[in-house]
């Protein structure tokens, strides 16, 4: 293959490499608090995860949409980060762990598993309300179905 681009010839970086390192994408496990005093942890440094379905980034913005709420009506800013805390902690760590089994993509991966060969569409081997429970179980957990987004100004 020719993967040279004129500005950079990429076959040539490999050949001369004195070493290649694979970086796998990686989560991290959850943690048991993430408010210390008057510092707490959001997005990323709260809850590392797989960036399935978009939680990557998504979640963090519901970190600091919480946090902004609660900062609006709070009086004592260590009582706000304990808040904060204890409306985020739980569901972001059972989106790290579910994101771990594969999280909104379950429904591409029942599709593979129980529809051999080309079954052309989807709903010939599984039902789609099968599939559309999965994906708002799954839109639920994260925050991102319409009753969760609808109590949110964004």
């Amino acid at each position: 293959k020719n993967w040279n681009l004129g500005w950079l010839d990429i076959q040539a970086l490999f050949e001369n490499a004195m070493s290649i390192h694979k970086f796998p994408m990686v989560d991290r496990d959850p943690v048991p608090r993430w408010s210390f005093g008057r510092a707490t942890l959001m997005g990323d440094a709260a809850h590392a995860m797989y960036p399935n379905g978009s939680n990557g980034v998504s979640q963090g913005v519901l970190d600091a949409m919480t946090f902004a709420d609660l900062l609006e009506t709070a009086t004592d800013i260590k009582a706000a980060l304990l808040d904060y805390q204890s409306a985020r902690l739980e569901t972001t760590k059972r989106i790290t762990l579910a994101n771990r089994q594969t999280g909104p993509e379950q429904v591409m991966q029942m599709v593979k598993d129980q529809c051999p060969g080309a079954c052309g569409e989807t709903h010939s081997c599984i039902p789609t309300y099968v599939l559309e429970e999965v994906a708002t179980a799954y839109k639920k957990l994260a925050g991102f179905d319409r009753k969760s987004l609808g109590t949110r100004v964004i």
